[in-house]
């Protein structure tokens, strides 16, 4: 019935059908408001029963979560780390060849002097105490081979400018070494493009440093280079001449790390870049002692 077919009715009511009709529709109401509230009971139970497990997921999930981090992080630090070389043990390939010289059973043959250009060649700055120096400055991309380095040392020192070098000596039977600066002449070849710069007039102060461990160039800085051990030599190289610097014993497998600077007394400059072909600026030399 539609509400105004209901209120017709209604007033053809007498006063008690009245009454009987009111209360009709209060039961009526009243037992639909309690059947309503009967069934939004159970939702809100539900919710409330759901919630430890929608919990107990979510802590599932962050420790599953925790878990890999953990796990890959260990594996970053294991499987995948940068481990340094420094530590390993520089192994004898010469093993017996001492006791077999000694002996006295073998005479040695004459080897001439073996050049050892250096493993590492580095600028640092005095200026700049904590800037690196500098790495891969003629490194060139191709296509093909992807990024490649060329085998060329750069010695290069001025007022504001030091070069560290650091040599291993390697062969059996040639420990004893000398040190020497090399310079181009006027009619020399120079294969970098980069210029020679030489003032004629500049001295060099050589020094040996406290360096048992190679070098990393990409930690190396003027704040960080080792510290000095000793002041070896003064020298003032000339161009298209080999100047010795030093001579010292040298061990087999030792390393040996000097820093070149301008004397005190001398507003020097020396710039050169050396090739796969040519060797320019500072290198020793190897000398038989068996």
């Amino acid at each position: 019935m539609t509400r105004s077919t209901e209120y017709e009715s209604y007033a053809l009511l007498s006063n008690d059908e009245r009454e009987s009709f009111e209360f009709e529709r209060e039961v009526d109401n009243s037992s639909g408001a309690h059947k309503q509230a009967r069934s939004a009971r159970p939702r809100s139970h539900d919710r409330c029963a759901a919630l430890p497990w929608v919990f107990a997921l979510l802590v599932v999930v962050a420790a599953a979560n925790g878990i890999t981090l953990l796990y890959m992080s260990r594996i970053m630090n294991t499987v995948y780390a940068d481990l340094s070389t420094d530590e390993l043990e520089f192994a004898n390939p010469y093993h017996g060849l001492d006791a077999l010289y000694r002996s006295g059973t073998i005479a040695s043959s004459k080897i001439d002097p073996i050049q050892n250009i250096p493993r590492v060649v580095a600028q640092v700055f005095p200026g700049r105490p904590k800037e690196l120096a500098p790495v891969g400055e003629h490194d060139l991309f191709n296509k093909a081979f992807g990024t490649l380095s060329p085998h060329e040392k750069h010695l290069q020192v001025s007022p504001s400018v030091h070069t560290i070098a650091q040599f291993r000596a390697l062969d059996f039977g040639m420990e004893e070494c000398s040190l020497v600066i090399q310079l181009p002449g006027n009619g020399d070849r120079i294969e970098s493009k980069e210029p020679f710069l030489f003032d004629p007039l500049s001295t060099l102060d050589v020094f040996r440093l406290d360096a048992p461990k190679p070098l990393d160039v990409r930690k190396l800085s003027y704040t960080t280079r080792p510290p000095t051990k000793e002041k070896i030599a003064t020298v003032t190289p000339r161009a298209g001449e080999e100047t010795p610097v030093t001579r010292f014993p040298c061990v087999w497998g030792s390393l040996h790390t000097f820093e070149v600077a301008c004397s005190s007394a001398s507003d020097c400059l020396v710039d050169i870049w050396s090739s796969q072909n040519t060797t320019y600026g500072i290198y020793m030399y190897q000398h038989q002692t068996v």
